[in-house]
């Protein structure tokens, strides 16, 4: 009989958390390590992942908790209904995980828990942006009536940048020190002219013809960062790629989204429309938002013209229509 590969993870002897994990969190872990960790970016990082995260897990409890959310959100994926609900699982986890990790946050943060505090942040993003509630559009944002918890994704994404520098994961001692030739080896940043990249109905929509008033515009920055998106797909590779348009988002056109600003949307469903068919993380929040953000715009913005020719492309993206 096969040994168990958990059974060669290394553990910190004595070590409480041991006699907490009950035989399913076991097999979890289990998944985690060979499955979803594997699965969330680009290769060349999952692996320092890999190595990495159940070992600082052992001694971290809140990496521990988010750890078994996302695997469990991950087993609900590939194993039930598309429009199946949190499971009881998750949400003991998700509980856990949040508290705990609040609780390390509101203090200033060890150099022991750094790596942990990252890790964490990464896979609490991840979690939470593959974890949504509505089973069609009409319960998603923007189309759902307002709460507070609306676009809490966007500021975890923004707020990890926040963790990088509190935590510097590149830094000689990191576990994750690996990472930096990795990022050292991307472009993420967009190339050309002002306006070379943008397609020219967004150049007119947005009103950025005018290069003297273009740099008050809080449309620009987000349109220069997505256009370079548009000629790529969305994969396990690129993901940072589109990773890096949300966390550069500026706060003024944050506001725009916050306000439902109809221009803010149809960007926002051009990056939806990109990464709704991509990694398992991604797919269901972005197509459910991508749905109700072209629904939004055709019910409550219907003579905005130029809005509604541009939208067919994420309409088409997300299944809209055929």
């Amino acid at each position: 009989m096969k040994t168990p590969a958990y059974q060669y993870w290394p553990m910190t002897p004595g070590n409480h958390l041991i006699s907490q994990l009950d035989r399913e969190c076991w097999e979890r872990l289990g998944r985690f390590q060979m499955r979803t960790v594997l699965s969330i970016g680009p290769p060349d990082i999952s692996h320092i992942y890999q190595k990495e995260t159940l070992k600082l897990a052992w001694a971290h409890p809140y990496l521990m908790h988010v750890i078994q959310t996302i695997t469990a959100i991950h087993d609900r994926y590939l194993y039930s209904s598309p429009k199946s609900r949190q499971t009881i699982t998750e949400a003991y986890h998700w509980s856990r995980a949040a508290t705990l990790f609040n609780q390390k946050l509101s203090a200033p943060v060890e150099s022991f828990d750094r790596d942990a505090v990252w890790a964490t942040a990464v896979l609490l993003c991840s979690t939470l942006f593959s974890s949504v509630e509505a089973s069609d559009p009409e319960e998603a944002w923007p189309l759902k009536r307002p709460e507070s918890s609306d676009l809490e994704w966007l500021r975890m994404l923004c707020g990890k940048m926040v963790i990088w520098d509190l935590t510097d994961p590149l830094r000689p001692d990191s576990a994750f020190h690996a990472l930096a030739d990795i990022h050292a080896s991307w472009d993420l940043s967009s190339t050309g002219s002002e306006l070379e990249s943008i397609p020219p109905a967004f150049i007119q929509l947005c009103g950025l013809e005018n290069p003297s008033t273009a740099c008050n515009n809080p449309y620009r920055a987000p349109m220069r960062a997505l256009a370079p998106l548009l000629h790529i797909e969305c994969n396990q590779s690129t993901v940072p790629n589109f990773l890096s348009f949300i966390c550069g988002l500026q706060p003024d056109f944050k506001r725009l989204l916050e306000q439902k600003d109809p221009r803010a949307l149809l960007v926002l469903a051009y990056w939806y429309a990109k990464i709704c068919q991509s990694l398992w993380w991604t797919v269901r929040r972005a197509n459910l938002e991508c749905q109700a953000t072209c629904l939004y715009l055709e019910r409550y913005h219907p003579s905005e013209t130029a809005i509604q020719e541009m939208l067919y492309y994420p309409k088409m993206r997300c299944g809209l229509v055929a």
